[in-house]
Parts: C-alpha cells; sequence; structure tokens
C-alpha cells in the first residue's frame, strides 16, 4: 500500500473535534496505518514539531512529533505516538507555545520540564521513556490534543486576554465543524 502521502487540512480554533478526547485504537488497524503517512507528512508542511490526529479531522488517538525538526538543519525524523500516556511530571518549565490549529496565537505555557511517558509505536510494540526540557513540552502539548484541550486553556488570564481577539476571530470560521486551514494563510 505504497501511496504518496497526502497534505490533510488542519483544523482551525472552534472546531469541536480539537475539544473531543480521543478514545484509544488498534495499533494495527490497517485504516491507522494508512492514515499516519499523511499525518507525518502535513505535520512537516505546515512547518509544525508536532501534530495530533484531531487537528486534522481523525479520531484515531496518534500524534507524531520531531522536536528537533527545522527546515535549516536537521534531517526529519518522526516519532509516532499511538495511545501515549503522560506517566509522571516533575518541576516547571514556561515557554512561548504557538499551533497549527491557532495560527497567529502565541503565548507562555507553564509544562512539567520533565516527564516519563509511554506510547504504542506502528509495530505494536510499547515503549517507555523519560524526557525533558523542550521535547517534554512538545509530548505534553500533543498529549493534551488527544485530550481535547488546546494551549491556550493553560495560560493566565491576561495572557488570554492578549489573545481573545483572535480566537474568537478563528471560531467565528467554524461553520458546521468544517473550519480548516486551508485557504486560511495562502
Amino acid at each position: 500500500m505504497n501511496k504518496n502521502p497526502q497534505l490533510l487540512p488542519a483544523r482551525l480554533y472552534g472546531d469541536n473535534i480539537l475539544r473531543t478526547k480521543l478514545p484509544e485504537v488498534d495499533p494495527l488497524n490497517p485504516a491507522l496505518q494508512s492514515f499516519i503517512p499523511d499525518l507525518i507528512y502535513t505535520m512537516y508542511e505546515r512547518d509544525g514539531v508536532g501534530l495530533a490526529a484531531n487537528q486534522v479531522g481523525s479520531t484515531f488517538r496518534v500524534f507524531v512529533i520531531d522536536p528537533y525538526w527545522s527546515h535549516e538543519d536537521a534531517e526529519p525524523d518522526p516519532i509516532v505516538m499511538i495511545n501515549p500516556i503522560i506517566e509522571s511530571r516533575e518541576g516547571e518549565i514556561e515557554g512561548e507555545e504557538g499551533c497549527i490549529s491557532l495560527p497567529g496565537v502565541y503565548a507562555k505555557v507553564h509544562r512539567a520540564a520533565r516527564i516519563t511517558y509511554s506510547y504504542t509505536d506502528v509495530k505494536g510494540e510499547r515503549h517507555t521513556d523519560t524526557v525533558e526540557g523542550f521535547p517534554a513540552v512538545v509530548i505534553q502539548h500533543e498529549y493534551d490534543h488527544l485530550e481535547g484541550i488546546v494551549f491556550t486553556d493553560r495560560i493566565s488570564t491576561l495572557s488570554k486576554l492578549k489573545v481573545m481577539r483572535r480566537l474568537k476571530e478563528l471560531s467565528s470560521l467554524a461553520v458546521n465543524g468544517e473550519n480548516i486551514l486551508e485557504g486560511f494563510l495562502e
């Protein structure tokens, strides 16, 4: 089933699927296996370091990350995490975050500085690891998406007031759950 990966339309803030907690999925489900290359391709094409399934309209409990990737210096090295769980969180780190589903919105977010997490890979094997710093932030951000949480849910009231106009703008684009990025930034 070698197909060229497709660019998937990104759902914008205000789309109900971004508020949906996604159910666990069979890691070897053929539809999931077919979807994963499109998810990876879309993450890179949208200049992201992570992308969750619901951000492109899918209810598979999966996200892909590549926290060290950038156009300038790194080769793509995507990590696909199916049915991930954050096992523990330690410390605190604050950093500015943005999101493919919230274009033009950036704010400082407090996250755990170090996490232990587990996930199933595309071969159906379970992994557990511990990371800190930026990779920990990326995993927490994408994990939140699978839980129906967007990063602006985790910012201060003052920060939320600063981005409220943009959030309302994005929400107003939602029409019957069909608000997508296509054409929005072109």
